[in-house]
This record gives C-alpha cells, structure tokens and sequence, in this order.
C-alpha cells in the first residue's frame, strides 16, 4: 500500500484508488503508517510492509506467547524471508514452531532479518529474549546482486565481508551465554527463474560459495551446521521454490521447518 504526504486528505491504494480520511478504515492505515514513518523502524517494530502482515505477524506472536511455560529453555529463530512467513510463503519458521511448542517457549522476530549487516545491525535487540537456543540463517541478502547496469545492490557483501560478519554475529551471540547456536545454510535458488527479477540476481554457484564460506567459519568456531540447501535440491527447485526462484513453497517450508525443528530438537 502507497501512502502519500501527512498533510493529504487522501492515502492511494496499491490499486491506484484513493479513500479520504474520513473513512475510519484509511484514517487508521494512514496514522498507522505516519506512527511508523516517524519511529524510523518500521519493520523492527511491528513486522510486515502494510497492514495485513503487520497483523499477520502479531498473531504469531501472540500465539507463541500465550504458549509459554516457566522454565523451558527459550529458541530464537533468526533468519530472513525463507524464515519468515511473507505473501504466499509460510516460510519454515511456522512450520518448525508447530513442532517446537510445546517443548520450548519461543520468540519469533515478525520481520526479514536481512543480510549479515543487518543482523549485526539489530542483534543486540533480539537477544534481549535471552535465548537458550539461537538458530539462523543469513546469506541470500549477502549474495544478492543488482542487475547489469544498475546500481550496487545495497545489502551485497563480498565473500571476505560475509566471513567477516558471521564471526562477530557469533562472537557477539556467545557473549550472552547460550548453550547452542546453530547455524544454517542458505537454501538454493532456481537459476532461470529468479534472475528475471528485475532488482536483484542470485545464482546456485554464489549460493554454494557462500554456503562453503559459512561452512569454513563454523569448522574454526566449533559451531554446528544444518543443511537447508541440500533437502531442497533432492526435493526439487520446482517443488519447493515459488516461481520467483527463492521463496519457498508450502512443500518447501513443511520440509524445512522438520529439519530445523528436528534439529534443535536434539537439543533437549
């Protein structure tokens, strides 16, 4: 949803219609969005880019929260949009809290994560839960470049940089005393159907790269690996990836979320 200036009479719809202020229903949206606007943290805040997953997110998070039970240890998920359900995706976060509940209270972040500089960016907030496991994943923001001729991508990293990163994302997660952190590798996109994006590329071979360098890090730190990257291949990229090549399908996600979910289930 497009919204215009705080002194307008009116908010455009993404469908190019316009609803005065008057309508109770626009007034809320528009305020909403200005509250947002002004905070300067719109997705740390309250998740989503409008509306709908603003308040799709909460309810997860209400639901994990009336879930809780003293003395459980604590998970947190940490991961972008692979994680996080967004649009037609559920993203194998859900999927992994199904299995998850009622063994562990859980905190779930209702926003992207982003790349390895974002993390680095609002680590020091999601840790505030005080977790007992820390699972995540960062890279396909890291790997992602813009199209031939056109600016940088903003959220691209080099490999060095990324290595780089994901030592102080570990450094600074095992200041806080958690029993585990795991790590996992970045699911593999659909060549041919994701770089007819128009405002940014991935590809298989970077995916790899960056997984190896991931990989390299975690060996020298003693951190556990969990392979999302694999499962989808042998599952197949047309089963498990929506037809923009990166987000996972339904299928997708239920196959994940039971590899991560079964994966911190060990830690128990």
């Amino acid at each position: 949803m497009n919204y215009i200036t705080a002194e307008a009479a009116t908010i455009r719809l993404k469908d190019g219609s316009k609803r005065r202020l008057d309508d109770v229903r626009a007034r809320s949206l528009y305020l909403s969005r200005a509250a947002q606007d002004q905070a300067g943290k719109p997705l740390r805040v309250l998740g989503g880019r409008n509306e709908f997953e603003r308040t799709r997110q909460q309810q997860i998070v209400d639901r994990l929260t009336a879930a809780e039970v003293p003395g459980r240890k604590r998970v947190l998920l940490i991961g972008d949009s692979i994680r996080m359900r967004i649009r037609d995706s559920t993203g194998y976060g859900l999927h992994a809290y199904d299995r998850l509940i009622d063994h562990f209270n859980l905190t779930h972040i209702p926003h992207n994560t982003g790349s390895t500089t974002a993390v680095l960016n609002n680590l020091e907030d999601w840790l505030s839960c005080r977790p007992d496991i820390v699972y995540l994943n960062a890279g396909l923001h890291d790997l992602a470049t813009a199209p031939r001729g056109a600016p940088p991508h903003p959220s691209h990293q080099p490999p060095d940089i990324y290595a780089k990163n994901v030592r102080q994302i570990i450094a600074i997660i095992q200041t806080t005393g958690v029993e585990e952190i795991v790590w996992a590798l970045n699911t593999p996109v659909h060549d041919q159907w994701h770089t007819t994006d128009r405002k940014l590329h991935r590809l298989n071979k970077d995916v790899i790269l960056y997984n190896q360098t991931a990989t390299e890090v975690m060996a020298e730190l003693d951190i556990p690996i969990n392979d999302l990257f694999q499962p989808i291949l042998e599952a197949g990229l047309e089963a498990c990836l929506m037809r923009d090549g990166v987000h996972l399908t339904h299928t997708g996600s239920a196959l994940l979320g039971r590899i991560v979910a079964d994966r911190i289930l060990e830690s128990r």
